[in-house]
């Protein structure tokens, strides 16, 4: 198998449950259809305070939200290694992420796992939190619980019977020990509560698909935030907000299935059509837009209308704006004003996270 193809299969394939049909064409900078109540509370952070950790595969970045200055938290150390999925501690202070290695081919077997990383937020003291214990074992979306443990998501293929299906299984991490213990099975991405009490994410269904869940305990039951009669499909980086009243996720609206069909993530030409030879390369996931629902469940509203390929998003720390990235630009959102603005470059399969100022 050739190295650099397989390299991209096994990207393709950290966003399975992500990537879907097709799409239309997007005006990221449109107005959203409705804005989001933001509920009442003392702010963690005044708008434009903080700091925006990005990730564009090559390096973990960066950006000064007042500033729109951007420095160099760590870069790829070697060739076809890649950074995903970066996740600011509370206080600032470290960053988890996921380092995928350059992928190898053992006694016949390709092998594109990836492992789970810690960082100060300086760049220095890089560290594994977990390696990848078996060939293709896949790690994502780390999420701190708290100062001392962070959870992710172990994706691995199992066979019985003959039949091969992906397990999605929530775990949690001791940042001092690398330790872990199962929390939850069938989880496609998710978040944890500002008080480290409660879940969000998104629930993998036999047959039927997937809806938003929470767990007002984690590990134990769960409930419907947004079900498959909203016609939103799939979940993407459920985030809540900074006072645990209000979730954001990026979703497609299916609702317009039969729509004209075009896939996004693609290179367009100079007349605003998409390359066939871009198409042949590679076709990824349905246009998203950016929504919130009550923490408790209810009716999603889009706040971002932003057809996007696999947009990911954080909150800032006032809870007055959401920050998403996808592959044609950085947006603002204001849920105060219902502005949508892009303020930065966009990146392929690039993720976003808010972190506060330290220091001062």
């Amino acid at each position: 198998m050739n190295l650099k193809l397989g390299l991209l299969t096994v990207l393709c394939g950290l966003v399975l449950a992500a990537c879907g049909g097709g799409g239309g064409d997007s005006d990221p900078t449109g107005s959203p259809e409705a804005g989001a109540s933001v509920a009442a509370a003392s702010p963690a952070a005044e708008p434009g305070e903080g700091s925006l950790i990005l990730s564009n595969l090559n390096e973990i970045v960066e950006r000064d939200i007042a500033a729109g200055s951007t420095r160099i938290i760590i870069s790829a150390p070697e060739p076809n290694s890649f950074f995903l999925d970066p996740a600011a501690s509370r206080d600032g202070t470290q960053i988890a992420y996921i380092r995928q290695p350059p992928p190898t081919i053992i006694d016949g077997r390709f092998d594109g796992g990836s492992d789970l990383w810690v960082v100060n937020r300086d760049g220095t003291g890089a560290r594994p939190l977990f390696e990848h214990a078996q060939a293709n074992q896949l790690i994502r979306f780390p999420r701190w619980e708290s100062a001392t443990s962070v959870m992710a998501i172990v994706q691995e293929i199992s066979t019985e019977d003959g039949i091969t299906r992906v397990l999605y299984t929530l775990q949690r991490f001791d940042v001092a020990t690398g330790a872990r213990g199962r929390v939850l099975e069938d989880v496609l991405s998710f978040d944890v509560s500002p008080d480290g009490e409660r879940l969000v994410y998104a629930k993998l269904l036999p047959q039927t698909g997937e809806v938003l869940a929470g767990a007002s305990t984690i590990g134990e039951g769960d409930y419907e935030l947004v079900g498959l009669d909203q016609f939103l499909a799939p979940f993407g980086y459920p985030r809540f907000s900074p006072d645990g009243l209000t979730v954001a996720f990026a979703s497609a609206d299916q609702t317009g299935a039969v729509a004209p069909v075009e896939f996004v993530s693609l290179q367009r030409n100079s007349a605003g059509r998409f390359e066939p030879e871009a198409v042949a390369v590679m076709m990824d996931g349905l246009p998203q837009d950016i929504w919130t629902v009550e923490a408790e469940g209810g009716t999603a509203v889009r706040v971002a209308d932003l057809k996007e390929d696999l947009p990911a998003l954080t909150w800032d720390g006032s809870g007055e704006r959401i920050y998403a990235i996808g592959v044609d630009g950085l947006y603002e959102v204001n849920l105060s004003t219902g502005a949508v603005a892009v303020i930065g470059e966009g990146a392929f399969h690039a993720q976003i996270s808010w972190a506060p100022d330290v220091g001062e």
